[in-house]
């Protein structure tokens, strides 16, 4: 693929935080040229916006890539678009597979609302976050990765699911909380030690 430009916030001025991290790790993996442009949630932001609506990003939201001078819009769809772009490399070998694959995705979704809704509610709803959602989602993906013997949810072969699935565990700050969850714990295992990811990893305690 050409040099792909990336294009997300920096939230709260932690390099990992938000929806951009799944792109990037999808690239970082795939040894794609790219480029990472973070931006300021500020008036400026505003401006940012309206001009992207009318450069054809038709949700004015990030992340957004910009590939070959046309800019691609929402986190799933560019983790796609750039897996098919690849021969369909994080994508599965029938549309079985593929069902599987959008459907976690889809739930990761659900995963990431329901985080937003309690960062932004009260006490009460970050304590039910924490000790009722967060291991509800944990029992849900523990139970997708039981259905292989490999680590990831197609077995050995890894999906663009499996960069959402990590993620969600790391912006949740959900690693350290798997002893119960043993196919968790070896996805996890087997993902950080990738050995693009690994590098990346590394890269961001420096």
């Amino acid at each position: 693929m050409e040099k792909i430009t990336l294009y997300y916030f920096l939230v709260n001025n932690k390099a990992t935080l938000g929806l951009g991290e799944n792109i990037k790790l999808l690239l970082e993996d795939a040894a794609l040229e790219h480029e990472y442009v973070r931006l300021e949630l500020d008036e400026a932001w505003n401006n940012k916006k309206v001009q992207l609506v009318k450069e054809g990003l038709y949700s004015g939201t990030l992340p957004y890539i910009e590939v070959g001078g046309k800019k691609f819009g929402r986190t799933v769809p560019i983790m796609r678009y750039i897996s098919v772009k690849l021969g369909n490399k994080y994508h599965g070998a029938n549309d079985e597979e593929n069902q599987i694959l959008d459907s976690a995705a889809d739930i990761i979704g659900d995963w990431f609302e329901s985080a937003k809704l309690a960062f932004n509610g009260s006490n009460e709803d970050k304590k039910k976050y924490v000790e009722v959602d967060t291991p509800r989602f944990l029992d849900i993906f523990e139970r997708y990765l039981s259905a292989q013997e490999g680590p990831y949810i197609l077995g050995e072969k890894i999906s663009y699911s499996d960069f959402l699935i990590y993620h969600r565990l790391d912006d949740d700050m959900a690693l350290d909380r798997l002893a119960d969850y043993p196919n968790l714990t070896k996805f996890v295992q087997s993902f950080v030690e990738r050995p693009n990811i690994k590098k990346h990893l590394a890269s961001l305690s420096k």
